[in-house]
């Protein structure tokens, strides 16, 4: 037997079982517990690939992590020794979208936006710590290039590794950071 229910109490109905179903658990690790590890200062170096001399060029750095006010963001505030008397200063912006496993990063020096897909975030969300495989596509000579940045993070060291590789090509290391916490952190 069939039972016919006028049209709004059907509806009421509905919306009453709807929304007595529990809430499911959340599956992700929300972004701004993800980027209390990266707060902090440290200090280390920048290692990257001369385009022309094809030379390896190391230049001491220093990094502050920050969030932003909204807590939804990072911000990387690079200090740079590049030789005698000069200081180069590089603000980025780091949002990780643990939901659509994204991150992006938005540098004020030259005023781009790379976005990338995170793989191993499953693991990292347990801890806030590991390892995190970035992809995407970037330029570089004005060329067209695929990405792959290894970023592991541990309770005092953070590492960032980029390698680049034109169409056909095997991925070839362009730039590295090493850093050390410059003050040991509060947590265990």
């Amino acid at each position: 037997m069939i039972l016919k229910l006028p049209t709004k109490l059907a509806a009421s109905l509905l919306a009453i079982a709807l929304f007595c179903l529990p809430t499911p658990a959340p599956t992700q690790t929300p972004a701004k517990d993800l980027n209390a590890n990266f707060l902090g200062k440290w200090t280390g170096q920048l290692e990257y690939r001369d385009f022309q001399s094809n030379a390896q060029v190391f230049l001491p750095t220093w990094l502050t992590i920050t969030e932003t006010a909204d807590q939804r963001a990072l911000q990387f505030n690079y200090i740079y020794d590049d030789g005698p008397s000069k200081t180069v200063r590089e603000f980025t912006t780091v949002t990780l979208d643990p939901i659509a496993a994204k991150i992006t990063f938005t540098s004020d020096r030259d005023k781009s936006t790379d976005i990338y897909t995170l793989q191993g975030l499953e693991d990292f969300s347990k801890l806030g710590r590991g390892t995190l495989i970035l992809t995407g596509h970037g330029k570089e000579n004005d060329r067209p290039v695929d990405v792959r940045i290894t970023l592991t993070l541990r309770r005092n060291l953070y590492t960032y590794r980029k390698e680049t590789r034109r169409p056909g090509e095997d991925f070839k290391f362009r730039d590295a950071y090493t850093f050390t916490r410059a003050e040991p952190p509060s947590t265990p």
